[in-house]
């Protein structure tokens, strides 16, 4: 299963650039999934929480896997949307 990390940490950047940067990344990652044939439809969530997005086959695993994420991350409200 592929899992994707961009931290940029300190780097200074505008509320507008980051909402650009979060766009921008979210974008490829669907471009790139356009290309595959599923045979089921996939569950997608762009969270509101902090930046990203997170696609599973199902909503249940969906779910578990964002529950993951955040316990993973601990206070992942610092990369938070805008």
């Amino acid at each position: 299963m592929p899992r994707f990390v961009i931290d940029l940490g300190d780097i200074d950047m505008s509320p507008e650039d980051v909402q650009s940067l979060n766009g921008d990344l979210q974008k490829t990652a669907l471009g790139h999934l356009s290309l595959l044939k599923f045979e089921r439809p996939i569950a997608i969530r762009f969270p509101w929480e902090w930046l990203g997005i997170v696609l599973r086959r199902d909503f249940d695993h969906l779910l578990k896997a964002e529950e993951d994420i955040v316990s993973g991350l601990g206070d992942v409200r610092v990369g938070k949307s805008f």
